[in-house]
């Protein structure tokens, strides 16, 4: 079970999270529909997107 937050710091470092999941699932679209983009680049920024979003998950719990 999560502590109060009385600080504001959770509250802050979650809504900063979800603006970085955000930011690199528009980045994540925009590789993915560009064809002459390197496949390395293209599979590395989805790797990103997919890590960030587990991070996400788990800072809700």
């Amino acid at each position: 079970m999560r502590r109060r937050d009385e600080n504001g710091i959770d509250s802050e470092a979650s809504l900063l999270l979800a603006e970085i999941q955000s930011d690199v699932e528009q980045l994540n679209r925009r590789v993915q529909s560009v064809p002459q983009m390197p496949d390395s680049l293209r599979q590395g920024i989805a790797a990103l997107a997919d890590k960030i979003d587990a991070l996400c998950d788990l800072s809700r719990r």
